[in-house]
């Protein structure tokens, strides 16, 4: 059984691995209204952060992306998943340096190395394969 504690760290590790592989382009969509997006990233690059006020900054960005016009926010939905039904899951992963997102598969992978967004000099995501 999943506590409801589990379930909201997920959703905030869900929320902040999008936020991280699209954060210029969230800037962009929010333009000069990303106060937001960088009160998040501040909380994030910071000190530990308690989740109450992380899914406050989180609740926060979620409603700006969407009055911009993104109709799924940051928490998306069942759109953004770049896996097809059916398919097994991928051999390599790359995991948040920081351990507060669910970093990203290969497949959401574009660059050679990504980068997480929050960490100091944008430190490199960590290249694991799964057993």
């Amino acid at each position: 059984m999943t506590s409801q504690a589990e379930v909201g760290g997920l959703r905030i590790a869900k929320a902040l691995s999008y936020v991280c592989a699209h954060r210029d382009e969230l800037a962009a969509l929010l333009d000069e209204d990303d106060a937001a997006l960088r009160a998040v990233g501040a909380v994030v690059g910071g000190p530990a952060a308690d989740t109450v006020s992380l899914t406050a900054l989180l609740d926060a960005l979620h409603a700006a992306v969407r009055r911009a016009g993104d109709p799924s926010g940051v928490y998306g939905g069942s759109g953004r998943s770049v896996m097809p039904a059916g398919v097994a899951d991928v051999d390599v992963v790359y995991r948040c340096p920081l351990q507060m997102c669910i970093g990203r598969s290969t497949h959401e992978v574009h660059d050679d190395l990504p980068r997480c967004q929050f960490a100091s000099a944008e430190t490199a995501l960590i290249r694991e394969r799964l057993p």
